[in-house]
């Protein structure tokens, strides 16, 4: 066999720079053809790609890791392979360039990281040329297979579903316009706080309603629909506040969903609920109830004087004079407050 072609790295004008060969891209003795990309070496912190100067079989003279100097010759690329019968068959030729025309030239980190990914290397190549294949690669091909891959909801999620579809609840919805209060406190702290001194006077709309009947609570558990980026959440807020505690309450969960830390606080069963969607510039909707509890109360798009709100009720525990009665004290709490 001949020897073939030389493989030598110039990368400096400085004769003692070095260069570390950080790995070969194909195995000793693989065929590689012209201009392609054989392995990568570390100068000064730069990377530089090594490119085959002919098509041939790859024969490494520095190892992984090894270190050499600018112009030293790193392999030589034979014109035929030292494993390759001296009479092999034009179907022995043919079977040994399609298992060449099936090999993904990449580093072995980047070939584990796909292996431990499920990641064809064949099928990520098609789509990449003149370089080769990184990590970044890898993980881009998977968020494009995850955008048209259906993925499981979360039992958090499933639970949800099951609250916002039970066929046997009754729901109905009011809408009306509640007058502002106290211009130092934000609509959902008005809200909040007149929800919380209005449901004393209607313990009705108060709790939870099924099949068998409806269970009044003894004390608010105020839930508070949010958008995180885990999807909708309902974290719950105890007990009854003056707005000061309410505002606190409020800014305490949106910190919490933008920290990404809700799963610290109480997400259990609300005994009412405010879905708040005025910050998109939606003013009247139908909120969706969260069975059992009985009622839920959607607040829209604010303007100098009002605000649009929307409670929906489960009919089988509620009358809707009886919801409408809610609003209206609703709206004579929040006047009043200071």
């Amino acid at each position: 066999m001949s020897q073939g072609f030389s493989l030598q790295v110039d990368f400096s004008d400085t004769s003692d720079a070095e260069a570390v060969l950080v790995h070969w891209i194909y195995e000793p003795g693989a065929f590689v053809r012209q201009g392609e990309i054989v392995a990568e070496a570390m100068v000064d912190k730069v990377t530089l790609s090594v490119e085959s100067p002919q098509s041939g079989y790859l024969n490494p003279i520095i190892k992984e890791n090894d270190t050499f100097s600018s112009g030293t010759i790193i392999a030589y690329i034979a014109e035929e392979s030292s494993s390759q019968e001296p009479h092999s068959s034009s179907s022995a030729r043919q079977s040994r360039q399609t298992s060449e025309d099936k090999f993904v030239p990449v580093s072995p980190r980047v070939r584990k990281y796909a292996a431990d990914k499920h990641v064809d290397l064949l099928e990520l190549a098609r789509g990449i040329a003149h370089r080769p294949l990184r990590v970044e690669d890898v993980d881009l091909f998977l968020s494009r297979q995850e955008a048209v891959t259906p993925q499981p909801y979360s039992t958090f999620r499933r639970q949800l579903i099951r609250n916002l579809t039970d066929p046997e609840a009754l729901p109905t919805t009011l809408m009306r316009r509640i007058h502002r209060g106290p211009e130092s406190f934000s609509p959902l702290v008005q809200i909040a706080w007149g929800v919380d001194q209005a449901l004393r006077r209607h313990p009705e709309i108060h709790g939870w309603s099924d099949s068998q009947g409806f269970m009044p609570a003894s004390e608010l558990r105020l839930g508070i629909a949010m958008a995180t980026a885990e999807g909708l959440m309902v974290p719950v807020v105890m007990g009854s506040h003056d707005g000061s505690g309410w505002d606190q309450a409020l800014r305490a969960l949106r910190h919490a969903a933008q920290a990404g830390t809700l799963d610290h606080l109480e997400m259990g069963r609300p005994s009412f609920v405010i879905s708040n969607l005025g910050p998109w510039g939606i003013e009247y909707f139908t909120p969706r109830l969260m069975i059992p509890t009985v009622a839920i109360l959607g607040v829209g798009q604010a303007d100098a004087d009002s605000f649009p709100v929307s409670l929906t009720f489960d009919h089988r525990g509620l009358d809707g004079v009886e919801a409408a009665r809610f609003l209206v004290t609703l709206d004579e709490v929040i006047q009043s407050l200071a």
